[in-house]
């Protein structure tokens, strides 16, 4: 069933507010690799928003939505979403490519998150190393970036979305159908969902 405007607002309030929680909690955390993890599951939240919300620039508003959850919690000083950004227009041109003809086969979602990570990666590589010209982005950093994290990040992100769509169109829908059936109480849900998450990423990370 179509959800109404206002539970796609909502769900686009949703999506980007656990991007957000996703980039400022798993961000926050120093280990090998992170922006493998944080940015594949980045990739499957979007994925699974779009799966939602089959509409053009979508992935753009719920980043928008990602962008500010980041910046309420960490401030504009500690907080760069440069990455993040590219991540939500990498997706978007990507799903131009993939999506706009068919929105429900899985393996368009799949190319989609695959070529979004691709060029995400090489992009946001080049960026810091020749444009911003980062003194911390020399050549083995460079090298790791594009030539393993890229690579790393498209096999994970594109195992994560097929595994997800695929086990979302195999379990029993009829307590989604039901909600869908029941937009009041649908919006209550995912409000006080939303809600909840901007007062515990707050409390956790702000002030």
């Amino acid at each position: 069933m179509e959800l109404t405007r206002k539970q796609v607002l909502w769900t686009i309030l949703l999506f980007g507010t656990l991007i957000g929680l996703n980039e400022t909690v798993i961000g926050s955390i120093h280990f090998q690799y992170k922006s493998v993890i944080l940015s594949s599951i980045t990739l499957l939240l979007l994925s699974i928003a779009r799966y939602k919300i089959p509409k053009t620039g979508s992935s753009i508003l719920i980043i928008a939505v990602a962008v500010l959850f980041k910046l309420t919690d960490l401030g504009v000083y500690f907080c760069k979403p440069v990455m993040l950004v590219m991540l939500g227009v990498g997706f978007e041109v990507s799903a131009f490519i993939f999506l706009h003809k068919n929105q429900n086969k899985i393996q368009r979602y799949i190319f989609t998150t695959f070529l979004a990570s691709i060029g995400t990666f090489v992009v946001f590589a080049i960026f810091e190393t020749y444009v911003v010209r980062n003194e911390f982005w020399i050549p083995e950093k460079f090298n790791d970036y594009v030539f393993i994290k890229t690579p790393l990040t498209a096999l994970l992100s594109s195992l994560l979305t097929f595994w997800t769509l695929t086990t979302y169109n195999k379990i029993d829908l009829h307590l989604i159908g039901s909600l869908s059936k029941k937009p009041v109480l649908s919006q209550t849900l995912l409000g006080f969902t939303v809600a909840t998450l901007w007062v515990i990423g707050y409390i956790s990370f702000g002030h």
